[in-house]
């Protein structure tokens, strides 16, 4: 008889499990897309520390317009609130392939050299800024008030995660801060949006250009342990 009982707890258990479960999805469907995008910049704001990459689709965009170096690629790790590490793949004007690391921390930006591997400070004001997309002001402002047209295009698997896809479109001077400043300030860009469900966090963003030109930025191992410290730049020799 209590082997009976047993079982029939456990039943009744997987039952209740299974049934918050459909229940959850249900009313995750039910909520609005501008929900579902509060929802995701709240998990921005939230997250301890990421991997991301970042990829220029088509054209090479500047990274240094002044000496006609461009990129195609960055393989990067942010700490909150401030720490973000990227190690950039670029091309300078005689089309040599190198790859450098910029690092932007609370005590400047820094960045090494191709060949020598050594750092340096640069500018703040460089055109590309890694800890910009996870800022208040960044990707999370984006989400919260400037997606227009904005629809929920359904569910997807994305890596193994089960995901929720937005479409909008957002103008061009709300997206150069994150994009290094590739888009026309007065034009509106579809934008792809996939966050993970339940927990909101953002998995992949898309932004399209027009004659086959984006940027791609995909989202991984959240809230792992990241070190980004801050480089030692090797003291300037005197002059004679």
């Amino acid at each position: 008889m209590r082997k009976a009982q047993t079982v029939a707890t456990l039943v009744c258990l997987v039952g209740a499990a299974a049934y918050t479960s459909i229940a959850a999805r249900a009313q995750a469907g039910k909520a609005s897309p501008q929900a579902h995008l509060n929802r995701a910049a709240d998990a921005v704001l939230a997250l301890k520390s990421a991997q991301f990459t970042l990829t220029r689709e088509g054209a090479p965009a500047f990274l240094d317009e002044r000496l006609g170096v461009t990129f195609t690629a960055a393989q990067c790790s942010y700490a909150a609130p401030d720490r973000v590490s990227c190690n950039i793949k670029i091309a300078n004007k005689s089309g040599s392939i190198l790859q450098l690391t910029r690092v932007w921390v609370p005590e400047g930006t820094f960045q090494s050299n191709p060949l020598t591997r050594q750092f340096g400070r640069i500018p703040a004001d460089s055109s590309f800024n890694g800890v910009v997309l996870f800022a208040r002001t960044g990707i999370p402002a984006i989400l919260q008030t400037s997606v227009q047209k904005l629809q929920l295009a359904g569910t997807e698997t994305v890596r193994d995660k089960r995901t929720v896809h937005l479409k909008g479109e957002v103008r061009g001077d709300k997206l150069n801060p994150l994009m290094g400043s590739t888009l026309k300030p007065e034009l509106m860009y579809p934008v792809d949006m996939w966050m993970e469900e339940p927990s909101a966090n953002p998995v992949r963003v898309h932004v399209t250009e027009p004659e086959g030109n984006g940027w791609l930025i995909d989202l991984f191992s959240l809230n792992e342990p990241v070190d980004i410290p801050t480089p030692k730049v090797p003291p300037a020799t005197p002059r004679p």
